[in-house]
């Protein structure tokens, strides 16, 4: 961390709470972390009916940001109009071909092509990659994460993980598999962004398939897909940002990570999403981001409840808290949503928050 960043922050913390002091220094930032959190999160003021599905996933999103971006180094700072320009330019005249990309998994078309395949089994999409000892274990990683852990005990073979999650769920946690290893980014000075970022595709990718398949009737393959390059997309815009940051010689900061983050994610996920050659409707649906269709909605409350379900796990918010903001998003059930919340979290996941209010 840069001498600026560190004065900044320590500033920013001496106007929130009226001293600076040495020492200590995690538990400083994790407190200042968690004061950006709750500043997002916090009950709004009356909001007009046709902007409270805008409020709610603004602010669901400011709390994922203030998770993946800790420590912030300047919370009341403005963005370095500068660094959002530079970066800008950068992410319009970037070749996007595939060869400027994240090389596409090797194995991606051999999934896709079981997808497409009505008599491909569960044991026939796993066989993709059971000859990889090192995709064996990252499968059974993310079988065993909260977005898929069914039960207590752990799943510690491929056999398991096909009898417990089916067919549907075995491609999900392949795709998982294959996206995972273009998605780790160095970031010292944002070190969550990484595991955080990772965490919000994961559970967005099981969200747009759940919510596909009950609510907007789509292909949950697709939706799923549309999760995981959202995630990726993050990752490169930060990505793009650190080397104008380099170029520019300037520190990051949290409210200009912010700002592009929230701008260039979808645009960047679309250009992915084309390149590698993905579903049509995957790119499609990311290209009509702000259209009321369904793929898109999916995509759009798929990303608003990962958000949610972090900011639970990690104890900012509660029960009655997440599913009050997701139901002000437009198109999704009562039933449907508690649905996909449960399927998110699973019993292990009750927060601290919940057992303050009383709900867990």
């Amino acid at each position: 961390m840069s001498a600026t960043g560190s004065s900044g922050w320590t500033g920013w913390w001496g106007r929130l709470f009226g001293r600076a002091r040495t020492g200590h220094a995690t538990q400083r930032r994790t407190r200042c972390r968690d004061v950006l959190v709750a500043e997002a999160v916090a009950p709004a003021g009356a909001v007009a009916a046709g902007e409270a599905d805008a409020d709610a996933e603004a602010r669901l999103h400011s709390g994922l940001y203030a998770l993946a971006l800790h420590p912030a180094l300047d919370g009341g700072a403005a963005c370095n109009d500068a660094l959002l320009e530079a970066t800008r330019q950068a992410l319009l005249s970037r070749d996007w071909s595939a060869r400027q990309l994240p090389r596409r998994p090797q194995l991606l078309p051999q999934l896709i092509q079981t997808v497409n395949d009505p008599e491909s089994s569960a044991r026939a999409t796993a066989a993709i990659i059971g000859q990889d000892p090192v995709l064996t274990g990252n499968l059974l990683r993310i079988a065993n994460s909260p977005a898929f852990r069914m039960q207590e005990r752990p799943v510690d073979s491929l056999q398991r993980a096909i009898t417990l999650v089916g067919t549907e769920g075995i491609r999900q946690i392949i795709s998982a598999v294959l996206v995972q290893p273009v998605m780790h980014l160095q970031c010292s000075e944002f070190p969550q962004f990484s595991t955080i970022i990772w965490e919000h595709a994961l559970l967005s990718s099981r969200a747009a398939a759940d919510h596909a398949r009950t609510v907007s009737q789509q292909d949950p393959f697709a939706a799923q897909w549309l999760g995981l390059t959202q995630g990726l997309g993050a990752a490169l815009v930060m990505k793009q940002l650190l080397q104008e940051a380099q170029t520019l010689q300037v520190p990051l900061d949290y409210p200009t990570a912010e700002a592009v983050l929230r701008q260039w994610t979808l645009p960047v996920a679309q250009r992915v999403a084309a390149a590698w050659e993905l579903p049509a409707p995957v790119h499609e649906a990311l290209e009509q981001t702000n259209a009321d269709s369904p793929l898109p909605r999916t995509l759009r409350f798929a990303r608003a409840a990962a958000a949610a379900s972090l900011l639970a796990r990690h104890g900012h918010i509660g029960k009655s808290q997440g599913l009050a903001w997701l139901e002000q998003l437009p198109g999704t059930p009562p039933h449907a949503l508690l649905w996909i919340w449960r399927r998110l979290h699973g019993r292990p996941v009750e927060t601290l928050a919940d057992e303050h209010d009383g709900e867990g």
